[in-house]
């Protein structure tokens, strides 16, 4: 029969359509190795007995409290392993917690930890006329914190010392190895 068009048999699916069939379907979720939301710090050091009440300290009648330096983000690492100020000023307790009745030397601590340009208001009054600064680092009344408290507590070096000593120990923290602060911050020590 000349001219009768034959049938041709269906088509299978090419190759590009079954990949577009498997991709919508709901992707498979990879197996979870290690699950960071529920772990906690003793699962990760099970040969330590960490205390479980703060480290803390008196220092010209205040009271101050310390986390584990451990317990910092890890961003921070690096540059608190180099910076024991940061250090501290991460790991205290209520660093940004206002202070009743400040000295005058806990108000030069804020204004300098603030960036503030004067401490007479007046006198940067004057230099924001004279166009010397902007106006933006001027501040009248700036709240005094914990942390400036801390900074301006006479404090000799080797009080300094102690300080860190003890509360590393306390927190179980091995200095001594050799393998310096970034290890012990990162847990890397044992």
């Amino acid at each position: 029969m000349a001219g009768t068009p034959t049938k041709r048999a269906p088509r299978k699916a090419t190759t590009s359509r079954a990949a577009a069939a498997r991709s919508s379907a709901a992707p498979v979720k990879p197996r979870v190795t290690l699950d960071l939301d529920s772990i906690s710090k003793s699962k990760v050091f099970p040969d330590l007995k960490l205390p479980t009440a703060p480290f803390t300290f008196l220092l010209n009648g205040h009271t101050y409290e310390l986390r584990d330096p451990r317990d910092s983000d890890w961003k921070q690492a690096l540059e608190l392993a180099r910076n024991p100020f940061l250090l501290m000023r991460t790991a205290l307790v209520g660093a940004d917690d206002p202070i009743d009745e400040p000295t005058e030397m806990e108000m030069a601590c804020c204004r300098e930890r603030l960036g503030l340009v004067s401490q007479d208001v007046a006198d940067a009054a004057e230099l924001v006329a004279d166009g010397r600064i902007s106006g933006e680092n001027v501040v009248e009344d700036p709240v005094p914190t914990l942390i400036d408290r801390l900074t301006a507590a006479d404090l000799p070096a080797w009080k300094l010392n102690a300080l860190f000593d003890n509360w590393h120990s306390y927190y179980k923290i091995d200095l001594g190895s050799g393998k310096g602060l970034l290890a012990a911050l990162l847990g890397v020590e044992k």
